[in-house]
Formats: structure tokens, C-alpha cells, sequence
């Protein structure tokens, strides 16, 4: 398996030893803001995000510094590549400011958006979430809500084995539990970003979200 660092954790580890790798990807937790998701959670929740994309901001800018510019942009939920990857972007990310920011900021320095998922996979993932959420969900809905996560992330993983290539740096934005489903390549070292904010967020998500 690829070693995975989690950096996020502010871990002091030595990030000179990033640079004997070649293949790199920055895993990033997917959030959005309470208005993208549930209305009920608190306020407080929210500001917990703020805090997350502080951290993440202040990250990106250190690592970068010692590893290099990103050049591929992974992003779950993204079927397109290009120009149409752009506005399926824009729209998934219109009332989250802070992640719209930081996605400008890579694309001005010249990182790609790359399809990420395949389309119709995806529909059906969800289709089968939405029946497993019913009042009469039956067993074979959870079933195949696990069977079609596990295809996407193999999805993800064979997207990113394809198509980042040597000496590029990526970044993957990606939910938990999703991205208990990627496998990387073993050429690839995985730097994890997991700042101590992300325990509260668990904890209010958890509360809401089955």
C-alpha cells in the first residue's frame, strides 16, 4: 500500500522526505456549509467550517512551498473534464465560497479539473441512497448503497492511476466514508489533510446524517 501522511494533524513530520516521492496526492476532506446540506444543524457548525478552511488555506500554502503547484484537481461528483468540469464545479460549489476560492486560486496557477466520476454510476449511487432513506427501505437498498460506493471509489482510484502522471502533484476532495473506498497507486504518496477541527465536524454530522 502507498504510505499515507497526515499532515493535517500538524504532525511535524519531515516534510523533506516528501520530495523523494514522485506521484503525490493531497487528500482533502469534501464539506460544504450547512445550507448545502442540513438546514438544522447549528450555527456553530458553520463555524466550524470557517475554522477547517482557515486551516486548509494556512496548509496548502506551507506544503506547497516545499512539495510544489498543484497540477490535477480531483473532485468528487465531477463526471466532466474541461471546460464543463468548470461549471459542474461552479454549481456544486455555489454556496460555498471558501472551497470556490481555493479552487480559483489553483486554477490560476495552472491545475487542470479532471473527471473524477463516471456519470452514471453516480446517479445510481444516489438513487440507491435516496430508496435506503425511505420509511419502507428494504435490505437490498443498503446493500446496493454499499456495492455502488465501492464501485465509485474504484472508479476514483482508476481515474487518478490513469491520468496523474510523473512528478504531478494532485489534490483529491473527497467525503468520509467515500474515501475509506480509494485504493492508490503504489507509485503515488498519499499526504492527508485531518486538522483537530474535523472531530467537532464529525460529531454534528453524525447527529444529522445517516
Amino acid at each position: 500500500m502507498p504510505e499515507k501522511s497526515e499532515l493535517g494533524k500538524i504532525d511535524k513530520i519531515a516534510i523533506s522526505e516528501l520530495d523523494k516521492k514522485m506521484k503525490k496526492v493531497l487528500e482533502i476532506p469534501f464539506l460544504l456549509y450547512r445550507k448545502s446540506i442540513h438546514s438544522s444543524l447549528p450555527e456553530e457548525y458553520d463555524n466550524k467550517i470557517d475554522l477547517f478552511y482557515d486551516n486548509l488555506e494556512e496548509w496548502l500554502s506551507q506544503i506547497s512551498k516545499k512539495i510544489g503547484s498543484i497540477k490535477r484537481i480531483y473532485m468528487e461528483s465531477i463526471t466532466k473534464s474541461g471546460p464543463e468540469a468548470f461549471s459542474q464545479v461552479k454549481k456544486i460549489l455555489a454556496k460555498n465560497r471558501r472551497l470556490s476560492s481555493i479552487l480559483e486560486k489553483f486554477l490560476k496557477s495552472g491545475a487542470e479539473l479532471e473527471k473524477t466520476e463516471d456519470e452514471e454510476l453516480l446517479i445510481e449511487y444516489m438513487a440507491w441512497v435516496n430508496d435506503a432513506n425511505s420509511p419502507d427501505a428494504l435490505e437490498i437498498d443498503k446493500e446496493m448503497v454499499f456495492k455502488t460506493k465501492q464501485e465509485r471509489g474504484t472508479f476514483i482510484s482508476n481515474r487518478i492511476k490513469e491520468s496523474l502522471q510523473e512528478n504531478e502533484i494532485a489534490v483529491l476532495f473527497i467525503s468520509f466514508d467515500l474515501d475509506q473506498t480509494i485504493k492508490y497507486p503504489e507509485d503515488v504518496e498519499v499526504i492527508k489533510f485531518r486538522p483537530p477541527v474535523i472531530d467537532d465536524i464529525l460529531k454534528f454530522l453524525k447527529k444529522k446524517i445517516v
